[in-house]
Formats: C-alpha cells, sequence, structure tokens
C-alpha cells in the first residue's frame, strides 16, 4: 500500500492518488490535490484563498502550516462591500462580496513552502494533474454542478468571474467539458518560480491596480509582506489518545478540545441514544458560553492556547454543563497518508469566492472579509495586519506510540467543530468504522438551536424539541459540514455531502 487520500471530490482525490503512484510522498499528494480541487471543486476553494495543514512524520512532532488569510491594513471610504444571500434548502445564510472583501491570499504560499520543505518529487511532477484537468478539461460532478448554481449571484457579479464561470452565457455544470488554461499556464510558470510569481512582479501589480480602483483593501505590499506562519499544534489528550488540531489564533481547535473535553463524563452506550444526543448538545451549548467570554475576545492572545490547563475553569463548564443536563428529562478538505507514516490533513477555502478573477491566471480571490462567521465583532472591525481567524481545523489522533490513527478535518464553516466532533466520538469512542462514522446523521447546536438530519429517532428530536427550537433537514446536507478523513490502517472515509471521494493506492 503506497497511501490513501481521502478528499473533497472524486477528481482532487485522483490526482493526489497519482502522485503517490509515482512515488511521492503525502506532502506531494496533498500538494497536487490542493492545485486540482480548484478546478473540481471551484464553488469551495481556490489558490486566491488560505487554508491550514497539520504534517506529521515519524520520528517528530506534528507541525501546523497556517496559510490563511491576513487582514489588509488599508481602509478606504466606500469599499466595494455588498450582501448575497445563499439558500441552503432550510437555512439560508448571507455573505458580502466584492472587491471590499478580499483578505489577503495565503494558499500559493502555503504549497509552495511545503513543497520545499517536505515534497519529494519536482513541483513539475505535482502540478502536473492539475495543468492536465485545466487544459484537456474535466466534467464537474452534480453536486459541484450544484453548488456553482448556488453561487450564481457571484459567478455573474463580474465580468471576470462571468467569463470563467459562464464563458458562452451560461453557467459551467456537469454537462459542459470545463477548461481554465489561464489556470494551466499560471501553474507552469509557478513550477519555474514559486511563490514570488504571485506574490511579487506583474500579478502583485496587476492586483494592486485592480483593488486600488475598485474599492479593495488589497494591495502589492501586502502581498509582498505575506508569510506561511509555523506553529505548534494544539494537543490535548481523549480517551487514551493524543489528539493536535489547529492553534490559536483559529477558534476550531480550542472548540472542539473544549467539547471533548465536556464529552469525557458521558456514559451514553451508542451515538444513536437520546442520552448521548442530550449530552452532545449540551456539551455544544456549554462550548458556546465558553466561546463568547473565553475565545472571541482573547484569540491573539499568547495565553489562550494554555486555558484547557486551567482546572478551575474547567470544573466551572462542567458544572454548567451538569446543571443544563439537570434540565432534560465553503470549504474543502484533504487528508492523506503514505506508507512511510507521513501524513497530511489540509483544509482550504474562498469563502464564497469574491467575484474577482486574477487577470491571465484563472484564480478567484477570496471574500474572506464579508464571511460573517469571522466577523463576530463586525465586518471590518479586525486589527490591521493580524491572521484572521478561522473555525477550520484539520486534526490528528495519535496512539501512545505516536503513531497516527486517525487524520481528518471537515469543511463547513461554524459547523466544522459539530461534524469533527462527531466522527471522532464515533471512532474513537464508539468503535465505528471511519466510513460509518462519516455518513452517520449529523446534530449542530448553534445560537438555541438545534439542527437535525435524518436518522435520529423520531421520539429523540421530540425530546429535543421539548427544550430548544429544533430544524429537521430532510435530506443529508453539506450545511453539516464535508468530513474527509483517512486512518493509520489506511481506510478512508469520505463525506457524500460535499462529494468526497477516496482513493486507494496499492
Amino acid at each position: 500500500m503506497k497511501g490513501i487520500i481521502a478528499a473533497g471530490d472524486r477528481l482532487t482525490a485522483q490526482a493526489g492518488a497519482r502522485i503517490l503512484q509515482e512515488g511521492g510522498n503525502a506532502f506531494d499528494a496533498a500538494c497536487a490535490a490542493m492545485l486540482a480541487a480548484p478546478l473540481a471543486e471551484p464553488m469551495l476553494t481556490s489558490l486566491g484563498g488560505g487554508g491550514f495543514l497539520l504534517a506529521h512524520s515519524p520520528g517528530t512532532k506534528p507541525l501546523l502550516y497556517d496559510f490563511f488569510v491576513d487582514v489588509p491594513p488599508q481602509r478606504v471610504e466606500e469599499p466595494d462591500f455588498f450582501p448575497i444571500y445563499v439558500d441552503f434548502g432550510t437555512a439560508v445564510q448571507e455573505f458580502h462580496i466584492g472587491a471590499g472583501s478580499t483578505a489577503v491570499p495565503g494558499m500559493i504560499a502555503g504549497i509552495d513552502r511545503l513543497h520545499r520543505e517536505r515534497g519529494r518529487l519536482s513541483m513539475e511532477q505535482v502540478i502536473a494533474p492539475a495543468v492536465e484537468y485545466a487544459r484537456e478539461g474535466i466534467r464537474l460532478s452534480q453536486l459541484q454542478a450544484s453548488f456553482v448554481k448556488l453561487l450564481e449571484p457571484i459567478l455573474r457579479s463580474t465580468g471576470g468571474s462571468q467569463a470563467l464561470f459562464a464563458p458562452d452565457g451560461e453557467l459551467i455544470d456537469h454537462q459542459k467539458i470545463v477548461r481554465n488554461p489561464d489556470y494551466a499556464d499560471f501553474l507552469e510558470a509557478f513550477a519555474k518560480e514559486g511563490a514570488d510569481l504571485f506574490y511579487r512582479g506583474e500579478i502583485a501589480a496587476e492586483i494592486d491596480r485592480y483593488y486600488r480602483e475598485h474599492g479593495g483593501l488589497l494591495r502589492r505590499e501586502d502581498l509582498e509582506n505575506y508569510q506561511v506562519r509555523l506553529r505548534e499544534p494544539l494537543s490535548f489528550d481523549y480517551r487514551g489518545y493524543r489528539i493536535a488540531t489547529n492553534p490559536p489564533p483559529s477558534a476550531g481547535g480550542i472548540l472542539i478540545a473544549f467539547t471533548l473535553k465536556m464529552l469525557e463524563g458521558s456514559k451514553a452506550r451508542s451515538s444513536y441514544t437520546l442520552e448521548y444526543v442530550r449530552d452532545l448538545i449540551e456539551a455544544m451549548a456549554v462550548t458556546a458560553e465558553f466561546r463568547r467570554t473565553h475565545v472571541d475576545p482573547h484569540l491573539h492572545d499568547e495565553a489562550l492556547r494554555d486555558i484547557l490547563d486551567n482546572g478551575d475553569l474547567l470544573a466551572h463548564y462542567l458544572l454548567s454543563l451538569q446543571s443544563r443536563l439537570n434540565l432534560w428529562g465553503n470549504t474543502t478538505h484533504i487528508s492523506v497518508i503514505d506508507r512511510e507514516g507521513h501524513a497530511a490533513s489540509v483544509t482550504s477555502t474562498n469563502g464564497e469566492g469574491s467575484g474577482i478573477v486574477v487577470h491571465g491566471a484563472g484564480i478567484m480571490l477570496n471574500n474572506m472579509l464579508g464571511e460573517e462567521d469571522l466577523n463576530p465583532h463586525g465586518f471590518f472591525r479586525w486589527p490591521a495586519g493580524v491572521r484572521l481567524p478561522s473555525m477550520m481545523a484539520p486534526t490528528m489522533a495519535f496512539d501512545e506510540g505516536n503513531e497516527p490513527v486517525l487524520i481528518l478535518g471537515s469543511a463547513g464553516s461554524n459547523r466544522i467543530r459539530s461534524a469533527i466532533t462527531e466522527v471522532i466520538e464515533r471512532t474513537l469512542r464508539f468503535g465505528k468504522g471511519i466510513q460509518e462514522a462519516v455518513d452517520a446523521p449529523r446534530v449542530h447546536y448553534e445560537k438555541e438551536e438545534v439542527f437535525f438530519e435524518p436518522g435520529y429517532d423520531p421520539e429523540i428530536v421530540k425530546a429535543v424539541n421539548a427544550r430548544y427550537k429544533t430544524t429537521l433537514f430532510e435530506e443529508k446536507s453539506l450545511f453539516f459540514g464535508g468530513v474527509n478523513a483517512v486512518t493509520g490502517r489506511f481506510e478512508g472515509g469520505a463525506d457524500s455531502r460535499r462529494g468526497g471521494a477516496v482513493e486507494k493506492v496499492l
């Protein structure tokens, strides 16, 4: 077995698998998949966005590559910044797009640094699957095409995005061959020049010009000053395993850790019982209290990562949890591990996209400054130059011998933390297989409302409805995230909610 990869689309997974087959390691495969994903999953990620990659190699400690977006220091009086509404069927979410919504991208810098430090094959080899997709063309899956339709207002918001996603006037869909020759040209130049191609030179100058003229905040010096940050992962013990995940200033990892800490005292024997659903919902509710008081106001405080060592604080929230129990009766993820034990867990996003496409590169830039989930204090309120916080939380679980047993992560904005928590619980606590754990129905708590996927006993939903406003989805939904996971035993779990796929390489 040369390795296994789980990703958000069959073509993304196949790009990484091809690199494993050609002798690349997990990091080469992750880079190839990240470069292919903007073609196969164009509404979920882009090189104009950012992400996080948790890397593990045998005999070393895991390391977190943070290449998420920075807040530009520039402010303009009348930014190009306007709302659009995305209807998920049962829930409607508001996003803001336009040139004023773009933060400083990090994807290209992240891929470049990861490959230079940990890759084995040449970058020319690593880009080959994506270049082939872009030049020869691909067919989107029906699910990915539905995401294109969902975000049509963004794709028609500028001439550049319309030329890329509706070149003949009609939106691209699963029946059309989709090509992006500009993207292929960019990748071939990137293989020769590295990240400087994007962050310095003509592309940076073109971005600067456009954003100055169209009410944007992004400037050439922001691109030139961008740096990938290496961080020690947030690590904690959980039921005999050591979990490593994304540390502050991102919020997702510490919230997952806190929820799992709250669940350690749960005595439920199955994840399908009312007892467990009650425990899970109330743990999420207490986590929301913890987030408001201790996380959101202190995301850039170095001491935040140590807060889980505060026994008195945990005891306070465990007491709060018990009190609550007494009242009862656009993102994608890639996970890969190779035969040598190298493992990568990477989550990336472009938000919904700003509608702005880099001329001649075929890359849509992000709308992270317009994501309400990432701006809880209001838009344009973050200090200039800081790394924008995120819910993304690439995660790994290790056994006592420091061998990776579970590599996972999720898409899904605020639902990332609940999706990852539930898959960890079902695998490491309840002993379910990874695909079964990923497929299992999910529940999510937010703002005193509980969202259910179908599959739970109606009596459980009824009992929850006696305590909370509840929303029951009629079918599985991308609203509940997209977990893609692999195990140290070369098993994979791909999330059908977002068209995930697993590829094994023998």
